[in-house]
């Protein structure tokens, strides 16, 4: 092989990592769907975040829930979460699945059957 080829085929590896490396920085930030009707607060937010450990499990969710009033939020593992899968558990609602999709977070916590369709954004207490 000579060294033009071997320049081309580094460029090319460290293009791809470059590109999966930013597509799975864009999972951090905000998802809500949380409102108040009526004077009632309900929906949930989703804050990812890198929490500063090394390894494959690097990332965690602040989850908070609101039926009525804000439910006092949970901070969790999210070990399996990138743009195609975010997998975590919270202890009220069990299991969550769900994938990113444009500026959604799109899921369900399969127990329940519940979904959501969540928006990146600005969280309801910023509003």
């Amino acid at each position: 092989m000579n060294r033009a080829s071997f320049i081309v085929i580094f460029l090319f590896f460290m293009i791809t990592f470059a590109a999966n490396a930013t597509a799975d920085s864009n999972i951090y930030g905000l998802y809500s769907n949380m409102d108040a009707k009526n004077g009632e607060l309900s929906g949930m937010e989703m804050l990812f975040l890198n929490d500063g450990r090394t390894g494959k499990c690097d990332k965690s969710v602040l989850f908070q829930v609101a039926e009525g009033w804000p439910q006092y939020p949970e901070l969790l593992d999210c070990c399996t979460c990138s743009m195609k899968r975010i997998e975590f558990t919270s202890k009220k609602w069990g299991k969550f699945v769900g994938h990113i999709e444009g500026e959604y977070l799109v899921g369900e916590f399969p127990d329940s059957k519940y979904s959501v369709k969540l928006k990146k954004g600005l969280s309801f207490w910023q509003k």
